[in-house]
Parts: structure tokens; C-alpha cells; sequence
């Protein structure tokens, strides 16, 4: 999926629509003496030290045991760690407008959404807590990296959003829904930094893609 630039108020107006679905469902010493050692001197013993890495490797396996007990009898929270699919079919009205779906898994999401209002292209919005939340909408460069493509410098539209629990929005556009469409696979991994690399901005890999990938075909192919 290569991203596109699109004008101001194409990118706001499906900001909009993106809106209205998303608000649906250690430190150091401080002495003058610089060259004073000035780090961490543990007091404790070596048999200290394996009794308490002993220790941390039981309560591992303790919270491993209950995850996955929880994991085998909850719906909800099985979900959560696996992800799932939502879709949002378009206006009875307006066939093929602005068909939307929305994959969410451990705290973070992503959008879908195509073509509507006369506009051609397609975006995906992403959600999630390392996303900046600007006081109103920005442009940002940022590196993209995507399963089964080199790495790439992008320019995003980074906005705030009602509805997401205080995320921000990356909100990236492609020049048509059917290079959108092609260009997802069944498991697809994102992964966006800073311009400089050094800052994980958003990471989610979706399973189910293809499947999603059709419903929304026959969503934006609907008359």
C-alpha cells in the first residue's frame, strides 16, 4: 500500500467521517564531583539475587497459567491480545460511500475507510496510545514500515480524535480503494516511527485480512 498526498480538505472531511465511527463503539546522584562514582551499589548477596530471579521466573509462570486459563473462558478478553474485525457498511443513500472497517487489538487500532464525497482516495487511520495528539491537526513526517515492502518516509496528517479514549490520529492516504485493496494480506504488519526513527509511534499487525479485504470489496462494488 503506498501511501498518497491528498488535498487539506479532502484529508478533513474523512477525518470527520473516521471521527464519527471511532466515537462508536534511574536517575542520577546530584553531587558537585563529576568524577565521583556515583552509581548503584547493590546490597544484596548472590544467593539474594537467584532466590529473587527464582522468584520472578514462578510469578511468570503463574500469570502465563492464568492468561491462558482466561484466554480458553473469555470471549472479550481473548479478543482483546487476538484482535477483531468491525465493519461499517455504507448509507442506504449513498451505495458504495465512504465503506468502512476497523481491525483493534491490545490498545491499538486501524480504519479502513474508502472513497466518499467524490474523492478517490482511500485512507487508513491509525490509532493508538504512542500516536501524538496535537491541539488541532498537523502534517508529520514519519518512517512506515509494512510487511513485504522496503521501509518508507512518508508525510501523514496527525490529528486529534474524539472517541478513542484521548488517542491521537495518523491518517495516511492511498490514491484509490482498489490499490488499498490489493495491496492487503491476510496477515499485515504496521510499524510507524518518527521522522528520525528513534520513536515507536504505532505498531499493530492484523490476522483476517483477506476476509476483511472482500466485505469491504462488495461494500465499495454495491449500487
Amino acid at each position: 500500500m503506498a501511501p498518497a498526498l491528498a488535498n487539506q480538505a479532502e484529508m478533513a472531511a474523512h477525518a470527520r467521517a473516521m471521527n464519527d465511527i471511532a466515537a462508536t463503539p534511574p536517575c542520577c546522584y546530584g553531587g558537585d564531583d563529576e568524577d565521583q562514582w556515583q552509581g548503584y551499589e547493590p546490597n544484596f548477596s548472590a544467593e539474594d539475587l537467584q532466590e529473587m530471579l527464582h522468584r520472578s521466573k514462578v510469578e511468570e509462570a503463574e500469570s502465563l497459567r492464568k492468561h491462558q486459563q482466561r484466554m480458553a473462558r473469555d470471549s472479550d478478553y481473548r479478543a482483546f491480545f487476538d484482535g477483531f474485525w468491525n465493519f461499517r457498511p455504507a448509507a442506504d443513500n449513498a451505495p458504495g460511500q465512504y465503506c468502512a472497517a476497523r481491525f483493534y487489538r491490545e490498545g491499538s487500532s486501524m480504519m479502513i475507510l474508502g472513497p466518499g464525497g467524490g474523492s478517490p482516495y482511500a485512507y487508513l487511520a491509525l490509532y493508538g496510545r504512542g500516536v501524538p495528539k496535537p491541539k488541532s491537526a498537523q502534517k508529520l513526517t514519519v518512517q512506515l514500515h509494512q510487511t513485504g515492502e522496503e521501509r518508507q518516509t512518508v508525510e501523514v496528517f496527525n490529528l486529534p480524535v474524539t472517541g478513542t479514549g484521548g488517542d491521537g490520529m495518523l491518517l495516511m492516504a492511498v490514491p484509490s480503494m482498489d490499490a488499498l485493496l490489493e495491496g492487503m494480506l491476510d496477515q499485515h504488519r504496521f510499524e510507524v516511527f518518527d521522522r528520525k526513527h528513534e520513536n515507536v509511534l504505532y505498531i499493530l499487525e492484523w490476522t483476517g485480512g483477506l476476509a476483511a479485504r472482500d466485505k469491504l470489496r462488495a461494500c465499495v462494488n454495491a449500487k
